[in-house]
């Protein structure tokens, strides 16, 4: 069985995440107008945050498990990585008057561009 290339995988996740994003902004602006627009985008950075913080925080286990020694705030990032992200929504929703749906679409982005890249190394990935 071959091995998985992560830096492949991660650079595609990133690919598709960015076509997604592209995606959701067209059809939350022509859906919703300029509010769909930015809550769509402030959903999608949100999202993109996450995941970049969860590949951190892969990455941090990995260098412990290694016993590679990890930065404090690392740790108090990976901590408080949740309270951070469902601040930011709440402060789009409550301050900006933020389309709902748009920015629940934006919220899921890196979730799909991660199971797109899942089910692209199924069918496509040589065995």
């Amino acid at each position: 069985m071959k091995e998985l290339n992560y830096g492949a995988i991660m650079r595609r996740i990133v690919r598709l995440g960015g076509a997604l994003a592209l995606l959701g902004c067209l059809v939350s602006y022509v859906a919703a107008g300029v509010a769909g627009l930015l809550s769509f985008l402030g959903g999608a950075a949100i999202s993109a945050l996450s995941f970049w913080l969860l590949h951190r925080l892969v990455s941090d286990i990995q260098a412990a498990a290694e016993g590679r020694q990890i930065r404090g705030t690392s740790v108090v990032m990976h901590m408080f990585r949740m309270l951070i992200l469902g601040g930011a929504a709440y402060a789009i929703v409550n301050t900006y008057g933020s389309c709902r749906p748009a920015l629940a679409a934006g919220l899921t982005l890196a979730v799909t561009a991660a199971t797109l890249e899942v089910l692209i190394e199924l069918f496509y990935a040589p065995h």
